[in-house]
């Protein structure tokens, strides 16, 4: 990867950051609408059509066809924003699923490198919990176990 393509990631990690951090203020302060619009907004930003056809794919499809870790943590970073304010909605079964496909995600940006980074480490700890880990494959289950240790 080239320095201006790094550069490229790197100022929409910090972006990414700097909206998620807002998203975060707008669910806390009930302003679930304006929250979800945000999040809808620096998807279509972030990945314009791109994201219809992610949406339709497998975890590991899609993580392929991100291709870099940064991405990869990106687009499971943007769902599980969006799980959060599914369930603030009270819509339980879309945030389950939400939760498991970018519990899926991270595990995917985990497989990225030889070691996994320290804020997908944190979103992986922190969605375990929030997903039935027998639906997810046998594969991820193992990773899971290996990033996280055993439940």
């Amino acid at each position: 990867m080239s320095i201006n393509q790094r550069d490229v990631i790197l100022r929409m990690i910090q972006q990414l950051a700097e909206v998620l951090a807002r998203v975060v203020g707008l669910r806390r302060q009930g302003r679930i609408d304006e929250a979800a619009e945000l999040l809808k907004q620096t998807s279509d930003g972030l990945f314009g059509p791109l994201w219809a056809t992610l949406e339709r794919l497998e975890a590991s499809s899609a993580a392929s066809l991100l291709g870099s870790r940064e991405k990869i943590s990106a687009y499971a970073s943007l769902l599980q924003h969006q799980a959060d304010l599914d369930e603030a909605r009270g819509d339980v079964w879309k945030a389950r699923s939400g939760f498991k496909r970018a519990l899926e995600l991270h595990l995917e940006a985990a497989r990225q490198g030889a070691d996994v980074d320290a804020p997908t480490r944190a979103a992986i700890r922190a969605l375990r919990p929030r997903v039935e880990e027998e639906r997810l494959s046998k594969a991820y289950r193992v990773q899971l176990d290996r990033i996280a240790g055993p439940r």
